[in-house]
């Protein structure tokens, strides 16, 4: 192995321990070497422990070009010097990421790498001297060894830290990264239940609306993290951008903003605005119910009472305003009961919402109810004629005529005899009046006596059914009609 000595950095020692200190976490420095290996072209990165004699040898990786001698003497072992400045394929601007792997206080920093056929070895000791060495073997890449002092790291909770670390940093690079042969890469994609991703040269966002005001936000440049937080700058939306034209600060814990980052947050809005809206619509109409979201919409300008949301249960949909002109109810379940209620020629709407949706059409001031508090079902029934006709010969005076006897369907209004215009389809609202009818419930249990009875005595049975009739009546009208009703029977039986 050839030997080629360098002078020890010492005229950079108290810029470099400046630099240094400005890691506030010293694990940081596999973000810097991960970008560095991204910048070199790599498609994979590989992070490894082990304890060895000389301590805990923490080793990344990667396939990327290498570093020929002139790019390690210009670059890796000068401050401040970089050929990235002005390359938007790159994510480092500064040439000082490299330096942060001393934030770890390692024993010594080996980095081997080879390039154009030739293949170096740099040997960083303790006190940050360096040495360069020519290897006999080819390298392919770059492989940054970092031996660290095992009286002060415990390689378990290291690993673990190591892989914490870069699962924040680096978990959404489209590089494989792996911790010890595990991957830490996770999905580009964010905790709500209605997101939309876009993509285009140079950038990649997904973003969504959430009910919190306060939501988690995050930028990325090639997957690394620049920044994260948990209250985004556009309150309700929450979002994730990962952008070449997003650069970090000098400290890495900020986004510089910049007519680059106006781009990137221009390119949101749009997003937002185009392709957010009909995600969200088509998630509602499949029964989705986040329908808070709307009115968020609204805030930013979207307006979608002209959008067909509301779905009948024959998969009909209507928009707001189409609504607002109808006479509306709900139910979860068709039944005969909506089946009956539903006529869109008539102006009349029964419509297949959740209790989320039907509050969401509450709030946007349309009365609503479930369909059973709108409307009645009932159907005629021919159980009772036999009485009925006796009913007609003793009560002429008392209007049995519109007497009819019903099955409820849907649902029962609870007394024996109650006051309806028809026979059918009955709106809850209708006012009874001394021209209704009056709806027996053939399965009421007075009815149900009544029949037991008219088998043992029909006039007695049909005289009860009567005396139920001239309740019905005006007050001032009860007494003459009830002498009426006594003097018919006493006829009857006479």
């Amino acid at each position: 192995m050839g030997k080629k000595k360098k002078p020890q950095i010492k005229a950079a020692g108290s810029a470099l321990d400046m630099l240094v200190r400005q890691f506030a976490q010293p694990l940081a420095c596999l973000r810097e070497l991960v970008q560095n290996a991204i910048d070199a072209g790599t498609n994979q990165v590989d992070v490894s422990l082990a304890k060895e004699p000389e301590g805990i040898r923490l080793s990344v990786s990667d396939t990327g070009d290498g570093m020929t001698e002139h790019i390690i003497e210009t670059q890796l072992t000068r401050l401040f010097a970089s050929s990235k400045e002005g390359d938007l394929t790159k994510v480092g601007k500064f040439g000082i990421g490299f330096v942060s792997v001393f934030a770890l206080e390692p024993l010594a920093v080996v980095v081997d790498t080879g390039r154009q056929g030739e293949s170096w070895r740099v040997l960083f000791k303790t006190d940050r001297s360096f040495e360069l060495l020519r290897l006999p073997h080819g390298v392919e890449g770059t492989t940054v060894h970092l031996y660290l002092d095992d009286q002060r790291y415990e390689i378990s909770s290291l690993r673990n830290k190591v892989r914490e670390t870069l699962s924040f940093w680096c978990r959404h690079c489209r590089v494989e990264i792996f911790v010890d042969g595990q991957p830490i890469r996770s999905s580009f994609e964010l905790k709500e239940p209605v997101q939309v991703s876009h993509e285009e040269a140079g950038t990649r966002l997904v973003l969504a609306l959430s009910r919190q005001s306060e939501c988690f936000y995050g930028y990325y440049n090639q997957g690394l993290t620049l920044l994260e937080g948990t209250q985004s700058p556009f309150p309700h939306l929450s979002f994730k951008i990962d952008s070449r034209y997003f650069e970090h600060t000098l400290t890495r814990d900020n986004v510089i903003r910049n007519e680059d980052y106006d781009k990137g947050i221009a390119l949101l809005e749009r997003v937002l605005k185009n392709q957010y809206p009909p995600k969200l619509y088509e998630h509602l109409q499949n029964g989705g119910d986040e329908w808070e979201l709307l009115g968020i919409l609204g805030k930013i300008g979207v307006c979608s009472d002209e959008i067909p949301l509301y779905p009948d249960h024959q998969g009909q949909l209507y928009c707001l305003n189409q609504l607002r002109k109808a006479q509306v109810c709900f139910q979860d379940q068709p039944d005969e009961l909506s089946r009956v209620a539903h006529d869109p020629a008539q102006g009349r709407l029964v419509l297949r919402l959740t209790q989320a949706a039907a509050a969401w059409l509450r709030h946007r001031q349309l009365p609503l109810e479930q369909a059973n508090k709108c409307w009645r079902l009932c159907e005629p029934d021919q159980s009772l004629e036999p009485l009925l006709e006796l009913c007609r010969q003793l009560g002429k005076a008392l209007g049995i005529r519109r007497l009819k006897v019903v099955r409820w369907v849907s649902p029962a209004p609870g007394p024996l005899l109650f006051a309806a215009s028809k026979v059918g389809l009955i709106s809850c609202f209708e006012a009874g009046n001394r021209n209704d009818h009056l709806l027996l419930d053939v399965t009421h249990p007075t009815c149900a006596n009544l029949l037991r009875l008219q088998e043992w005595s029909r006039p007695l049975a049909a005289q009860i059914l009567l005396q139920h009739l001239i309740l019905h009546l005006p007050e001032n009208e009860r007494e003459t009609r009830a002498e009426t009703l006594a003097t018919a029977m006493l006829g009857h039986f006479s």
